[in-house]
């Protein structure tokens, strides 16, 4: 997002003024308590001094489940993972956005992360990194549209840059929205309703929205003549590219003879043809790819001591992410039980 200039903050802001009694009015202080979320944001900045009940909590404030007994299952399932792995976590001294979406997309492969991650890096980072949800979101973007007549409406946050667009734009404002009086909790509660109940009504024709990018996979379509995908066992980002690998390779180049090097498979899955939405966890997806990591076996180096170095990279928590992209011309052959004619001769 380009920087606001001082006219379109004027303009946004004289429309804050109009409802902004009538909308932060309508926040939901007994669902969402002051208290603990406060608490929280003063521990968890420092992850290790965080236990489980601490993560527990948060995300049950955050699931708006807040002194509930029973909730949606989904929610409990991934306050569980949260919890398994929050030790490693903070083991690795992962503060920084990027490397705190990397961790938590690859523990939480298979659920609808995105908001779950973004709150946790808000309150690991609370001074770079705001609370985003879909209804502060989608007031931006319509606040955004009236000051700019080509701006292209998302339907939901998805990526790191819609969580630093949104942090900028929230900042740039607090200090001109004289009714939050500072308190960038106040306009971000305001924003949060009037996202829910004014900007849900507004209708935004089709060619202003950005096509919403899926980051979800139906594993069930994917199919190939040539390939077993069916051997695929995990459903991390680093599985998800091996299966796209082999998808595109049907009826071409299939025998298990057939060696690539890193960079023809890079060519083959890049990040914007496999709905991975950030860059660290698609890079951390490509190392893990070609290494040994949870028993992933999909290639066998010209070099066996180049798996071993993957496996190692992929473990390590100060890896530089992109640590592949030094070997691009290193060659690899799919592993023979993934290739259906090779299967069958035996």
């Amino acid at each position: 997002m380009a920087i606001l200039k001082k006219k379109e903050i004027e303009s946004i802001t004289k429309t804050i003024s109009e409802h902004f009694s009538e909308y932060r009015s309508k926040y939901e202080s007994v669902k969402y308590p002051e208290e603990p979320y406060m608490k929280w944001l003063s521990v968890f900045p420092e992850p290790k001094v965080v236990d489980k009940n601490d993560v527990k909590q948060a995300m049950e404030w955050k699931y708006g489940h807040w002194g509930k007994v029973n909730y949606v299952p989904a929610h409990k399932v991934i306050i569980a993972k949260l919890q398994k792995y929050w030790t490693e976590f903070a083991e690795t001294g992962h503060r920084e956005i990027d490397s705190s979406f990397a961790f938590w997309e690859e523990r939480l492969a298979g659920h609808q992360s995105f908001i779950t991650v973004a709150f946790l890096s808000h309150l690991i980072n609370p001074e770079q990194v705001e609370i985003i949800d879909q209804h502060n979101f989608r007031a931006m973007n319509y606040l955004m549209s009236t000051v700019r007549e080509d701006w292209v409406w998302k339907r939901n946050p998805m990526s790191i840059y819609d969580i630093v667009d949104f942090s900028d734009f929230l900042r740039a404002l607090l200090p001109a929205v004289k009714e939050a009086k500072g308190n960038k909790r106040e306009l971000n509660k305001f924003l949060m309703m009037f996202g829910k109940h004014k900007v849900k009504t507004i209708p935004v024709s089709r060619s202003k929205v950005a096509p919403a990018v899926s980051k979800k996979h139906d594993w069930s379509t994917f199919q190939s003549d040539g390939f077993d995908i069916g051997m695929i066992i995990l459903r991390s980002n680093a599985d998800l590219l091996f299966a796209l690998l082999l998808q595109s390779m049907d009826g071409k180049n299939a025998e298990h003879e057939a060696t690539f090097t890193i960079e023809e498979i890079h060519k083959r899955v890049p990040m914007q043809k496999t709905g991975i939405a950030i860059g660290s966890s698609y890079n951390y997806a490509m190392v893990a790819l070609f290494g040994n990591q949870r028993g992933r076996d999909y290639f066998l180096f010209e070099y066996n001591s180049m798996g071993a170095y993957f496996t190692e990279q992929a473990n390590d928590p100060s890896r530089d992410n992109t640590c592949w992209k030094k070997y691009l011309d290193e060659k690899v052959s799919i592993n023979p039980k993934y290739v259906l004619n090779i299967k069958e001769k035996y």
